[in-house]
């Protein structure tokens, strides 16, 4: 390759596409080199929320909920298509937290940021708001409601991807790094199939292998991280309503109960894990610790049969000297080397803050870069959130209108996955017979075409699990008629 970039970025996570985006929306010439798919680790194994994280408080990690509750606002304003505001019911429970820790931490919660536009936090009854309480066992009768924002994770990382992308950046997936050495100044960053990056700047975004990378790069590592496990579990559906709940555990901890795509999602772990990042798996502890807190609260028992998917991903946290996960913080730090060359490695962090973890990294980068401009992303929507001049709910309107001729169910999956980007899915289409073949639960070719030419598809998991959540629905036939299809497309 005979460019010579400003920026490559190694890491195709939701930090690692934040921060392609960002350096290329500011003018620079990017490339991000990931080894397997966008988001295909940490990045779609969350627990698909953009919050403040309401825990943090009693850790006193003021700052950290104030930012991440600053960009809770600034995502629902730049990606109203993927992230929400649901309510959070909190049921009390005497033996834990006092009622008045409660409501002073979500006091806090709706006031520590002057951006917050959801609405405040309120004391619940049974009598009062029995929807809330339908669900739970008879001897839970208050509790708590505030409003959090839940996301698609996997879609938000690929959303950074296509905004560095319409912005001129070089998005390579399935490249992974052999080498990476100094020559003149430059990297030279030589992948698995023998092709050479050049760059003049290198930013190691690679989570969970940041140290690993580094020490490949010859760049010493400045801090050192935990690997801490969280596991999650889908179930059929526990209940009726768009209400969330945050479930107390005796331990401290806190367990959330998600509706997810007509099932319901339980999760995360916190579990201090020492193997490698490659080797990821819920354990018998997991599933135990999670299936026993939803059993205390709530009416109906779920069974280990019952679970229709598990995911386990793993988050690099900043070393603490106290080696309890819940205690680690989820702020993110960078260090800028120069040595051997122009670098910048990202520790830490979690999703609701990539965007302005991505914001400071590159405004690391004026040391080489001085005319470097200021980053533009807290006013910039993202790909599949704007449509002309029109507000994204009133293209919601404008759709179900002009596309009036796709299938109902069809059409509500496709907006909430696409957002505005649907325009790209159905173009040149104007019957169910041009989507093509159908391979079952309403995925079409025109669909598997578009995430395969537009969204670096490349197998049945990219297309069934991280870019859509059909791989929930679709049988195992359905899964070989997709995998022969997208087979003989690559070649």
């Amino acid at each position: 390759m005979d460019q010579c970039f400003d920026v490559a970025v190694i890491g195709g996570g939701i930090n690692g596409c934040g921060i392609a985006a960002d350096a290329s929306m500011r003018g620079l010439s990017v490339i991000l080199l990931e080894q397997d798919d966008l988001a295909s680790k940490t990045s779609s194994s969350s627990t698909k929320l953009i919050h403040g994280g309401l825990r943090y408080l009693e850790q006193y990690d003021f700052g950290l909920v104030r930012k991440a509750l600053t960009e809770r606002q600034i995502l629902l304003d730049q990606a109203p298509n993927l992230v929400f505001a649901r309510p959070f019911v909190i049921p009390f429970q005497h033996a834990l937290r006092p009622a008045w820790l409660i409501r002073a931490g979500l006091f806090l919660y709706d006031h520590l940021s002057r951006r917050n536009k959801l609405p405040g936090s309120k004391s619940i009854y049974r009598q009062s708001a029995p929807q809330c309480f339908l669900p739970l066992k008879a001897h839970i009768n208050k509790g708590f409601v505030f409003y959090d924002c839940c996301t698609d994770d996997a879609r938000l990382t690929l959303s950074n991807a296509l905004q560095a992308q319409q912005h001129g950046a070089r998005i390579e997936t399935q490249t992974k790094v052999h080498k990476a050495e100094v020559i003149d100044g430059l990297w030279h960053l030589t992948s698995g199939a023998g092709q050479t990056i050049r760059s003049r700047t290198l930013i190691n975004a690679a989570g969970p292998w940041v140290e690993s990378v580094s020490e490949q790069a010859g760049i010493r590592n400045q801090y050192k991280i935990s690997l801490v496990k969280g596991s999650h579990l889908v179930v059929p559906r526990l209940y009726e309503g768009e209400q969330a709940y945050l479930l107390q555990h005796e331990d401290k901890r806190v367990v959330f109960v998600i509706p997810y795509h007509g099932f319901t999602m339980i999760g995360t772990t916190d579990v201090l894990f020492a193997d490698s990042p490659d080797k990821l798996a819920i354990s018998a502890d997991e599933t135990e610790y999670l299936l026993d807190l939803v059993e205390r609260y709530f009416k109906q028992g779920i069974l280990r049969e019952d679970i229709i998917t598990t995911w386990s991903g793993v988050r690099p946290l900043l070393a603490s000297s106290d080696e309890s996960p819940q205690a680690m913080s989820r702020d993110y730090v960078f260090h800028y080397s120069q040595e051997p060359a122009a670098s910048v490695t990202i520790y830490g962090g979690k999703i609701t803050t990539y965007r302005q973890l991505a914001r400071d990294a590159v405004d690391t980068l004026r040391a080489v870069f001085p005319a470097l401009g200021e980053s533009t992303t807290d006013k910039t929507p993202l790909p599949g959130a704007t449509f002309g001049h029109m507000a994204y709910s009133d293209y919601l309107v404008y759709a179900r209108t002009r596309y009036q001729w796709v299938d109902k169910d069809l059409l509500a999956r496709l907006l909430m996955t696409y957002g505005t980007r649907t325009e790209q899915v159905l173009a040149a289409c104007h019957s169910m017979e041009d989507l093509g073949e159908d391979f079952g639960q309403g995925l079409f070719q025109r669909e598997v075409d578009y995430l395969m030419d537009e969204e670096w598809a490349r197998d049945c998991e990219d297309i069934l699990w991280r870019r859509t959540k059909l791989g929930l629905l679709v049988g195992a036939d359905e899964v070989a008629r997709l995998q022969a299809y997208v087979e003989m497309r690559l070649r």
